[in-house]
């Protein structure tokens, strides 16, 4: 498989960077290792959105039920009055 790379000065230096990441020293080790890091981070990235979705359907409950509550306690107070 031929692939054409453009941009070589770029490339040169996020492979410097993802071999100091995944501390290697081969080129094919750092792509290979940084590959399964970025599969890692991406589940890792799935579970904190569903954690932060979780968190604001609570967020929006409570709310809701404060809301409510003072709701409520406006109504009683208007009845007493």
């Amino acid at each position: 498989m031929a692939i054409t790379i453009r941009d070589i000065e770029q490339h040169y230096f996020m492979i410097e960077e993802l071999k100091q990441l995944t501390e290697s020293k081969v080129t094919t080790k750092a792509l290979i290792k940084g590959g399964y890091l970025a599969v890692d981070i991406g589940k890792q990235l799935e579970e904190e959105k569903e954690k932060r979705l979780k968190a604001e359907a609570e967020l929006a409950e409570l709310k809701a039920t404060i809301s409510q509550y003072l709701d409520s306690k406006q109504a009683l107070i208007n009845v007493l009055k």
